[in-house]
């Protein structure tokens, strides 16, 4: 999906025009750039994080020739996604967390215990006795 895909979405759900739906992509997105620039973690409940890292100078390599490089200290941008977000990829999204589904009253499902991993089996490799499988076995 790219930006316009994005808009585009964003205004059928929001029942509005693509331009406005535009202008407050624009809006959100330059706003985390900017928090963000300026030193601030910016924090989207269920969704993520978004902050900055310093990191050091080191030493590198130059692929093409194997000489090392210096790469100067700097900051880059960097993003943690939230529980609910890692929970909807993974395919296992709940419609209410857990804390909400008690504070309406009703009881929190139960603990999903994972059955034991059994080793996977030995792979065969075709060879019977020590001697070539195939055709020109001999």
């Amino acid at each position: 999906m790219n930006r316009s895909e994005l808009v585009r979405i964003v205004a059928e759900r929001a029942g509005s025009d693509e331009s406005v739906a535009r202008r407050h992509v624009d809006a959100v997105f330059d706003t985390v750039m900017e928090r963000v620039s300026a030193g601030e973690r910016v924090t989207v409940t269920g969704f993520g994080t978004f902050d900055s890292l310093a990191r050091p100078a080191r030493s590198a390599r130059n692929p093409r020739t194997g000489l090392p490089v210096e790469v100067p200290a700097g900051q880059v941008p960097r993003f943690r996604s939230g529980q609910t977000f890692r929970n909807r990829v993974a395919g296992s999204a709940p419609a209410a967390s857990a804390a909400a589904v008690e504070a309406a009253g009703e009881p929190a499902p139960e603990a999903v215990v994972a059955a034991p991993v059994e080793a996977p089996a030995p792979k065969k490799t075709g060879k019977k006795d020590g001697k070539k499988a195939g055709k020109n076995a001999g």
